[in-house]
């Protein structure tokens, strides 16, 4: 345990800075009187360090390349692995807070060079992929370091390597080098935000969901097997199901072609030009107007798109590894059920290109349902869509959102519905998702009934948005900060009956600060806008209606302060979607943390 520095400096890799000379004392206190010795250290760092960012323990570092590695946290020279051989390391000298993971590496003898590196700790785990930056390895060290301007880099290029024996299985590491395969050494740079707390427990409004705690551990990997373990009993279309059930889903459950096909009358909802394909609409019934004007004809869908998997209360969903699929049926929570956890899986494929006939999650009459870590593709309507039935007490957190699809409303590759949340009595978190090309709807939340709601959007990173990201109705009350909008169109819609909305760029006035901490009990958080798209509009609004209801409708630990103004970009991308947890990490008391490294 140590503090680490405010502005580290780059280390040679024989320098003897790095072993104290009296570690084995500090070791041997430590086992005695881990606590104690815990203080004594915090103590020391308040009192030598006073603006100390607070220093991450318990973070593992996994490196193996073709050749030989040398690693660098903040400037600071870790260790260096044997040619071709693993190195594990403690990752010295993380901090909550922005992070430089600097790498460098040489080809070795083989013909395909290639560098593997993986991060874990409380947050999950992180690795290398094409969000790194990687040079031919520059003369000095200044690169290694916090500060160093490394935005002209190139992307770094993802190998076709199988991992390696022995380096952590089923997590998110890539082989990556340089585009030019013949570079003898390359330097390998990834400039990431940790935040200081952990991926073990949800916060926000569903920060009391248990899920499947203390209930039987079924790993299934059959749709039979999956929809008992969700609901093993149901009486008319309500799920009796109470049981508490943790259920682990191995590999792709593929449910598309399994119930047939079915034909309902519907048009072409979007007119797209060769070779690009017309979006389709399946009409809800003969009085649907949405195919006024447009020739109707009968659409072919698969049927099980159609027909979600009920989910019983008391549950929890749990993709193992970072390959588990939910393919071609969504889920339906609904009718009072209460006490759902989803997590670490990948929906996809449901009746793609085809509205009204498959959405990949539905809420309507449920509470405390956390929505963590998962990934939503080409699905035909809505990734997720709360009903007209209240759903209280929900936390999406560190999805996925990837818009991208042949198939789209705008003929532009991406997708337009994303998230629904009608707004009826709701209470909803939505944390650090990377909601990613679209074209609308991200989400389209309000105008679903005429009870209170709550939307906390929080420490997001919205990226490539044709369209608006927030449209925000009655009477939903919208608390949007610490977000960053990248190339968005327009961040927050201002349609015909807006709702209410308190959204300030970055910076936030000293007058709003005021403001929050009046009403919230602390400040708020701005959000940046990068790289406007073209077309933006500024609709940013600082309705006080909004800070009023949130400090009278919530407890605070409802709505915890997000990560500073400049996280989202620099921490999203790395830890959202599935593959980042870990095969144990079934979050509850009873259940074993793991991410790969812990003991």
């Amino acid at each position: 345990m140590m503090c680490a520095p405010t502005a580290p400096t780059a280390l040679d890799p024989s320098s003897r800075q790095l072993r104290p000379r009296h570690a084995s004392a500090a070791r041997n206190l430590v086992h005695r009187h881990p606590i104690g010795f815990a203080w004594i250290v915090l103590a020391l760092c308040a009192a030598l360090q006073p603006a100390l960012a607070q220093s991450l323990q318990h973070y593992r570092l996994a490196v193996q390349g073709s050749g030989q590695v040398e690693v660098y946290v903040n400037g600071h020279y870790i260790g260096r692995s044997a040619e071709a051989s693993r190195l594990e390391l403690h990752a010295r000298y993380l901090q909550a807070g922005e992070n430089v993971i600097a790498l460098r590496a040489s080809k070795g003898v083989g013909s395909a060079p290639f560098v593997m590196a993986e991060l874990g700790g409380d947050i999950g785990r992180l690795g290398s992929s094409a969000l790194w930056r990687v040079q031919s390895t520059p003369a000095g060290l200044d690169w290694t370091q916090p500060g160093f301007e490394a935005s002209g880099w190139p992307q770094a290029s993802v190998v076709g390597v199988a991992v390696p024996a022995g380096f952590p299985a089923d997590g998110p590491a890539l082989g990556v080098w340089s585009a030019a395969a013949g570079d003898a050494t390359v330097a390998l740079r990834a400039r990431i935000w940790l935040p200081a707390g952990s991926a073990r427990l949800p916060t926000g409004f569903a920060r009391n969901t248990t899920g499947g705690a203390g209930g039987d551990v079924v790993t299934v990997d059959t749709r039979e097997g999956l929809a008992a373990a969700l609901c093993s009993s149901v009486q008319g279309n309500t799920c009796t199901d109470h049981t508490p059930r943790i259920i682990k889903v191995a590999g792709t459950i593929d449910f598309t072609g399994s119930e047939g096909s079915a034909t309902r009358p519907g048009c072409d909802y979007s007119s797209c030009p060769a070779p690009l394909a017309n979006e389709r609409l399946v009409m809800l019934n003969p009085q649907d107007t949405h195919c006024d004007g447009r020739p109707v004809f009968d659409v072919t869908y698969d049927a099980a798109g159609n027909n979600p998997l009920r989910v019983g209360s008391n549950k929890t969903l749990l993709g193992v590894g970072n390959d588990a699929v939910l393919r071609g049926k969504g889920l339906r929570i609904g009718n009072g059920a209460d006490n759902v956890i989803i997590r670490n899986l990948t929906f996809e494929r449901i009746n793609s290109g085809i509205i009204f006939v498959g959405d990949a999650i539905s809420i309507s009459d449920a509470s405390r349902v956390w929505i963590d870590h998962n990934r939503f593709n080409r699905i035909g309507r809505q990734f997720i869509v709360t009903g007209y039935g209240a759903a209280k007490d929900i936390t999406i957190s560190w999805n996925d959102f990837d818009g991208r699809n042949e198939i789209s409303h705008y003929c532009n590759g991406r997708h337009y519905w994303n998230l629904l949340l009608l707004g009826n009595g709701d209470a909803i978190s939505l944390y650090n998702n990377w909601i990613r090309h679209f074209a609308g709807r991200a989400p389209d939340a309000g105008a679903g009934g005429d009870q209170l709601s709550l939307l906390h959007i929080a420490g997001n990173l919205f990226e490539d948005g044709y369209w608006h990201a927030l449209d925000i109705g009655r009477p939903v009350r919208a608390l949007v900060e610490g977000n960053t909008f990248h190339t968005v169109s327009v961040p927050i819609l201002n349609g015909g009956d807006p709702g209410f909305v308190w959204a300030d760029k970055e910076p936030p006035s000293g007058g709003h600060q005021s403001l929050c901490g009046q009403w919230l009990g602390r400040t708020c958080v701005g959000n940046p806008l990068l790289e406007q798209a073209q077309g933006w509009q500024d609709n940013f609004r600082s309705d006080l209606i909004v800070l009023g209801d949130f400090s009278g409708h919530s407890d605070a630990l409802d709505r915890p302060s997000p990560e500073p103004a400049q996280a989202a970009a620099l921490m999203v991308p790395f830890l959202a979607g599935p593959g980042h947890l870990g095969n144990g990490q079934i979050v509850l008391d009873d259940v074993v943390f793991n991410n790969g490294f812990e003991p």
